[in-house]
């Protein structure tokens, strides 16, 4: 489970910690939880993203946000042709509110439905699809040549 869902899990974990460390800790702290607990994962990625965010957010609560580095999660295609750097992209996502940023994230990079990111975030559909909304916009003023 681990070598499947690590990498992903940790994407979503740097977004809400905004620090690889505490996101690696964050990360490794949830496999551990899961290898003593023996709970049974019926939709795998919902329950998944839902611990992975519930650990790390618990975890920042200690410590203090920081701004997301250059991290090579948000990568384009090679044969993608965009105005923008991957850098850039980054950069305009650490100036969304965590919870925009996470919505993108999930929807955009996991593929996750608006339905599935609800029952991750605890939120109703209408809230995700705001913050994907609002977040999207922001986006295009902030990448607007």
């Amino acid at each position: 489970m681990y070598e499947s869902w690590a990498s992903r899990l940790f994407g979503d974990m740097m977004t809400l910690t905004r620090d690889r460390h505490l996101a690696e800790d964050s990360l490794h702290n949830l496999f551990v939880k899961l290898a003593t607990s023996g709970v049974d994962v019926r939709n795998p990625a919902v329950y998944l993203f839902r611990a992975a965010r519930n650990e790390a957010l618990s975890i920042s609560r200690r410590g203090h946000l920081r701004l997301l580095p250059a991290i090579d999660i948000i990568a384009p295609d090679e044969k993608a042709d965009f105005d923008i750097s991957p850098s850039e992209l980054i950069s305009a996502l650490d100036r969304l509110p965590n919870e925009q940023a996470e919505t993108v994230i999930l929807h955009v990079l996991e593929g996750l439905t608006f339905k599935d990111i609800g029952e991750i975030t605890d939120c109703s559909l209408d809230t995700v699809a705001s913050r994907y909304r609002y977040a999207l916009d922001k986006l295009q003023n902030l990448l607007r040549p």
